[in-house]
């Protein structure tokens, strides 16, 4: 009997993960037992498969919950675990399937923050003298290549000291952010300043672990542009300096061809100068963003 009781008791790995998988039948939400499932197989299969140790598992646990410790409403370290992993475009490249002509997306990133200045058409984003001014314009279209009228354009970006407003505590809150509204004949236009490659942030867990396996922090100069409109899917997408380093090996795995834009030089005395300009500055011209109608997804 005592035999008989021990083994009712004794489980292998692949009993332990059929009962895990198995304690999800019962979830009513399809979607959420698919997901829960699948992620239990997964998880099983990954320890099973590098055998993890109970050190490695207790480390693990501590580096999540450091994860949770260092987040907060400025920094979100979960996101950039995401990014830093290839979560974020994975999820992006299976969400998204947009026709041919439409602007590709790419990573939200973690320092987009909500509650960005309102401005006008051609409005710097700049709230304190920074880096060489860069005039962006486009047309919001389409892929029939109608103009969007009144689509709301977000723009935001590092300045040269590497860091976003929401990064640096001597920054205006609104400083290289902005909100804007393309006008009748679907038009925008910002000016910013030439962005520079930055270090994501490498302080945290995320960090150990980019140093840990001998992967550098760095992302490709780049402003990032979100574009919303009625009866059209929202787009997330940046503009990346085609002279940057780190195009062949962003740390986020955000780089598209398609996004790579040759950033002007101009002289201060062109009729075209942004107001206050004394230097070189930089015109991107022909940005166009084109948005996928939601009927066509």
């Amino acid at each position: 009997m005592g035999d008989d009781h021990n083994r009712t008791h004794v489980t292998s790995p692949d009993d332990i993960t059929r009962e895990a998988i198995a304690s999800f039948d019962g979830a009513g939400d399809v979607r959420l037992r698919q997901l829960m499932q699948a992620l239990t197989r997964h998880l099983h299969a990954f320890v099973a498969e590098v055998r993890l140790t109970q050190q490695e598992w207790q480390r693990a646990i501590d580096t999540l919950t450091r994860t949770g410790a260092i987040t907060d409403e400025r920094r979100q370290e979960f996101i950039l675990w995401s990014d830093a992993l290839g979560v974020s475009m994975l999820v992006d490249a299976l969400a998204v399937d947009r026709p041919a002509g439409a602007t590709e997306s790419t990573v939200v990133g973690p320092f987009w923050a909500r509650g960005a200045p309102i401005r006008g058409y051609g409005d710097s984003i700049g709230e304190r003298r920074s880096g060489a001014p860069v005039r962006v314009r486009g047309c919001v279209l389409g892929t029939d290549g109608a103009p969007i009228g009144g689509a709301a354009i977000e723009v935001w970006q590092n300045d040269t000291n590497e860091l976003y407003s929401v990064q640096d505590p001597d920054a205006p809150e609104g400083h290289l952010r902005g909100r804007f509204f393309s006008l009748d004949d679907g038009r925008y236009a910002f000016v910013g300043v030439r962005p520079v490659p930055y270090r994501i942030p490498f302080d945290g867990p995320v960090g150990e672990m980019l140093e840990a396996t001998g992967r550098h922090p760095w992302r490709p100069a780049h402003i990032h542009i979100a574009v919303s409109a009625p009866g059209y899917a929202p787009l997330a997408t940046h503009i990346f300096d085609a002279e940057s380093p780190y195009l062949d090996s962003d740390a986020v795995f955000a780089v598209k061809p398609s996004l790579i834009r040759t950033f002007d030089p101009r002289r201060p005395d062109d009729v075209e100068a942004p107001d206050g300009v004394d230097g070189t500055w930089y015109a991107v011209d022909d940005v166009d963003i084109v948005l996928v109608a939601e009927q066509a997804r």
